[in-house]
């Protein structure tokens, strides 16, 4: 078997210094926002804030994209980490593709919910390193999910999911780079 060969550019020229300090500040605040809700609530609580259109809601998402690999925390954290290394691969390999700073978004992300795989979550007194709960309904696994809006009653469900930083930083990133992969192609018509 072959592997692929590496991109020529080389690797730096691509991840700049201060494309890889975002993406670390963007993994902190993901990880330092889901340990204080963590420390803050208890499982399943929900908290209004803007009265019922804006809650902090403590959940857990044991899957993968669209749910896939529930309540099975490896396939989901070797689905993930394989997913991250064909982005890191995909954008070496296509530099002039998207806005960097899209990249930057959809990777602190990315790196944020991978983090947050690693760990046992026991709600009120904080997490350790794990991959399943010694007192299950006390401990938990899967990405920490707090933020929590109102959805139209007619779009498929009352409440959107509730989701966390990294994925925010995912969804823009994922936006931004949309919008400028557009651009580039209108540019070269």
């Amino acid at each position: 078997m072959q592997f692929p060969e590496l991109p020529k550019k080389p690797f730096l020229s691509v991840y700049k210094p201060q494309y890889i300090a975002f993406v670390i500040f963007g993994l902190i605040l993901d990880l330092a926002s889901k340990y204080i809700i963590i420390k803050k609530m208890q499982a399943y609580e929900s908290i209004p804030v803007i009265g019922d259109f804006f809650r902090l809601s403590l959940t857990f998402n044991t899957g993968f994209v669209f749910g896939l690999f529930q309540n099975n925390a490896l396939p989901s954290l070797f689905a993930t980490s394989f997913a991250i290394l064909f982005l890191i691969f995909y954008r070496w390999s296509n530099s002039d593709l998207g806005n960097p700073w899209g990249w930057n978004l959809v990777m602190a992300g990315a790196f944020g919910n991978l983090s947050d795989k690693f760990f046992v979550k026991i709600p009120g007194e904080g997490f350790r390193f794990g991959f399943s709960p010694e007192r299950p309904g006390i401990e938990f696994i899967g990405v920490v999910d707090f933020l929590d809006f109102e959805w139209p009653d007619f779009l498929l469900f009352e409440r959107w999911p509730a989701f966390n930083v990294a994925d925010s930083c995912v969804s823009i990133g994922i936006v931004l780079l949309l919008i400028t992969m557009d651009w580039k192609e209108e540019a070269k018509k």
